[in-house]
């Protein structure tokens, strides 16, 4: 809910600015035909599908390696791509959806800006350190839940984060001052 709620604005903005006034309420995108927002959305990640590839292969060094991520990342953003660019919009009416509230305004600056100061931060901090404060106030600004099981998300997600791509991929990570 929180991505729909980031997304929204921008999305709403791009129509207006598209010329596509009628297709805002309800995001009404046409009856049973692909929107230009679709295919311009697919062209864009397919774009960024190729660059990926690209400079996954370009950096290759094996299995786990500099290149893999982007890689996996084009292979990714390829296959959504296509996905946008073959789909068709539903023959049914959606409802209309609001432009987002002073309160979720808030929640989409508060994550902004945690995602900024968790790239930078990060290097200083150590990945597990890190991730997991990110995490923990990343679930707190997206929903009401209490601090104990942010924390034991924070930790549970960092922890399988740290399995995959250290141990099993063997991904360099930030170690932070603290070396962990």
């Amino acid at each position: 809910m929180i991505l729909f709620d980031l997304v929204t604005p921008f999305y709403i903005y791009y129509l207006q600015a598209m010329g596509h006034r009628e297709k805002i309420v309800g995001f009404r995108v046409g009856h049973g035909e692909m929107s230009v927002a679709d295919r311009i959305l697919g062209i864009i990640l397919l774009l960024l599908a190729l660059v990926c590839l690209v400079e996954g292969i370009r950096v290759w060094d094996g299995m786990g390696g500099t290149g893999f991520m982007p890689v996996i990342m084009g292979v990714v953003c390829g296959t959504l791509s296509l996905g946008f660019l073959v789909s068709r919009s539903p023959n049914r009416e959606s409802p209309p959806i609001p432009w987002p509230t002073k309160g979720n305004w808030q929640k989409i600056g508060f994550i902004s800006l945690s995602l900024v100061l968790y790239t930078l931060l990060v290097p200083w901090i150590g990945y597990l350190i890190g991730t997991t404060l990110f995490l923990i106030g990343l679930v707190r600004a997206m929903g009401r839940i209490r601090w104990g099981y942010g924390l034991i998300f924070g930790l549970v997600a960092t922890g399988f984060t740290y399995i995959i791509f250290k141990i099993w991929l063997n991904m360099p990570f930030p170690v932070g001052f603290l070396g962990v």
